[in-house]
């Protein structure tokens, strides 16, 4: 694909059934420092109650709760387009609701910011720290996987294959000739969930 970062999309159930279900947290005003955005990944609020966005210069041994499904304002009802110039996400310092896929079953797609080797598969990724912010027009994260991360100690993600929705793979199998491209998209699951403690 080309080079248009859409943060992190839930893309199957490991669980079986097709099932991607969410739970709803709380944003504060206070945790909620960068703005958050759909497709952003999130964790436990460290200072406070509710959920935070994981920054893009995170800890590379930060764990993960989940990421974000939709917003909701502090009355529960959704945030929608406001266009031309207004999707629906959170502001920073404002507060609302989230709906997180929490599921450690979960496995999603998201774009890598460099050149990706078929050896990245089983290797562990943190974030593109220059990735803070999002697409205000759409409401979406820009988040990226960083590439120069990759190796076998646990980190986030961990990189189960090229995304299956991945357009310069398609026609060979498994889509397998989109290795080696800059900026394809890959399938993650979250390495360092926060309900476990592995």
């Amino acid at each position: 694909m080309a080079n248009a970062p859409f943060g992190f999309a839930p893309v199957r159930n490991m669980a079986a059934g097709g099932d991607l279900p969410t739970r709803m947290y709380r944003v504060t005003a206070t945790g909620n420092t960068q703005g958050l955005f759909i497709g952003d990944p999130v964790r436990f609020n460290p200072n406070g109650v509710g959920i935070a966005r994981v920054s893009g210069n995170a800890a590379a041994n930060t764990r993960i709760l989940g990421v974000v499904a939709q917003m909701f304002d502090d009355n529960g009802r959704p945030l929608t387009f406001n266009q031309p110039n207004r999707g629906p996400f959170l502001p920073s310092s404002t507060s609302g609701w989230a709906a997180v896929y929490d599921s450690q079953q979960i496995t999603f797609i998201c774009q890598v910011d460099g050149s990706a080797a078929e050896t990245l598969v089983g290797q562990y990724v943190s974030l593109t720290a220059a990735t803070n912010g999002g697409n205000t027009a759409a409401g979406t994260s820009i988040m990226q996987l960083r590439a120069a991360s990759a190796d076998t100690s646990a980190k986030m993600f961990q990189v189960l294959g090229i995304s299956p929705t991945e357009s310069r793979g398609l026609g060979s199998f498994a889509n397998a000739s989109g290795w080696g491209n800059t900026d394809i998209d890959l399938e993650v699951r979250i390495a360092l969930h926060s309900l476990t403690s592995t």
